[in-house]
């Protein structure tokens, strides 16, 4: 899978969060996300060098990835400078408990986000 396109991923992107885990065991090292940009791509694409093909390679999101959007905003995850991005899914092996699962359901300013869009998109389908 590497060298395909890199993933788009739910963390924020901070440049050393992994710093404070050094010598600890974690099981889910997670930055919870608190701009548009700046969530975290990770692993290399077709378009990158052969150091940045790993699946620990990271970068942050950029505005710039959508700039040639006709018409802004199509939509908040159209990227259309960004071919060279994927994202996979996938569901866990167990069912989370409620606890788990609530880490992963939308806040309120994303729900705000989509009931935009929708609301910027009627009647243009």
């Amino acid at each position: 899978m590497h060298g395909n396109v890199c993933e788009w991923v739910l963390d924020q992107y901070a440049p050393d969060f992994y710093k404070q885990f050094a010598g600890k065991t974690t099981k889910e090292p997670f930055a919870p996300t608190t701009t548009e940009y700046g969530r975290v791509v990770r692993g290399g694409s077709w378009a990158d060098d052969p150091p940045a093909l790993r699946s620990a390679f990271r970068r942050a999101s950029d505005k710039d990835w959508k700039k040639q959007d006709p018409q802004i905003p199509q939509s908040i995850w159209y990227l259309t400078d960004a071919d060279f991005l994927g994202f996979r899914v996938i569901r866990p092996l167990r069912v989370p408990t409620a606890e788990e699962a609530k880490r992963y359901e939308l806040d309120q300013e994303q729900i705000t986000e989509i009931k935009d869009y929708q609301e910027a998109q009627h009647g243009k389908q």
